[in-house]
């Protein structure tokens, strides 16, 4: 039922041409409406020089998680549940093997994404040079895949955008208290689940299986020959981001346990 569900989401997206939309078409556009979000979801601040987010919620940030993490999350089990039935190969696999995308949907979100790396930079203009570590990985990784016609390969990943769904509503400022720690635990759970355990071994998962198509017969992989190192070299260096960021919320998360923060302070820095 709900790989017949998400299917018909894919058919209507076809029947509007995605499949074969031009990827720097939708990296630019999906830039351009998010930064308006960015823009628009901006107010100036009581002291009427430093701007802050309209309700304490980054809603370029939500929209983004939404349609990344989520579209994502619909891929993903396309490709553990779907993929043979639909194509005869399983994932990833038949990705390897250069059989193309699955959906259009698993083409189109890379390119979403590397259009939010744009905001990303922005924000680091404000936020610091994590932001801009972030943004610049984040557009070098997707632009790369999107550029070699091999976006789906980087799909599964994106799941990662799930956990910034409650992220962006932790400091929400018409949120019920309880709401807030809720959105933090959340936040929190799904990092680790997320972030520090399956993209890992996804990751793991897809370089393990190139390697087994190479030792196989080398045609059967078509990628560049550089491009396993691409993919492992940007693979550890998101891995160690994500590590890196995952301590300082567990610094977080000590800090309200012993008092030297309010629980219900919604800033996750």
């Amino acid at each position: 039922m709900a790989t017949t569900a998400i299917l018909s989401f894919v058919s209507f997206l076809d029947s509007h041409g995605a499949a074969s939309w031009n990827l720097r078409y939708v990296a630019v556009v999906s830039g351009a409406i998010l930064m308006a979000v960015h823009v628009l979801g901006k107010k100036v601040g009581p002291d009427g020089q430093k701007k802050i987010n309209r309700g304490g919620v980054c809603w370029d940030g939500l929209l983004h998680g939404i349609l990344s993490g989520v579209g994502s999350s619909l891929c993903l089990y396309l490709d553990f549940f779907a993929a043979e039935e639909i194509s005869g190969s399983p994932e990833p696999m038949r990705s390897i093997r250069c059989e193309g995308p699955l959906t259009s949907l698993h083409r189109l979100l890379p390119a979403i994404t590397w259009g939010y790396a744009m905001v990303d930079i922005v924000d680091s203009f404000t936020l610091g040079n994590d932001f801009l570590m972030h943004g610049t990985m984040l557009g070098a990784v997707m632009g790369t895949v999107c550029e070699l016609g091999v976006p789906h390969t980087i799909t599964p990943m994106l799941i990662m955008e799930v956990s910034t769904i409650p992220l962006n509503l932790t400091g929400a400022t018409f949120l019920p208290q309880i709401a807030i720690l809720v959105a933090q635990l959340m936040f929190a759970v799904l990092f680790f689940i997320i972030r520090i355990l399956l993209v890992p071994l996804l990751w793991a998962r897809w370089v393990k299986t190139f390697y087994e198509e190479e030792a196989i017969e080398k045609d059967n992989v078509c990628f560049p020959h550089w491009f396993i190192y691409v993919v492992l070299v940007f693979g550890v260096l998101f891995h160690s981001l994500n590590f890196y960021w995952f301590r300082k919320v567990v610094r977080k998360i000590k800090r309200k346990l012993v008092g030297e923060e309010k629980m219900t302070d919604g800033k996750m820095e």
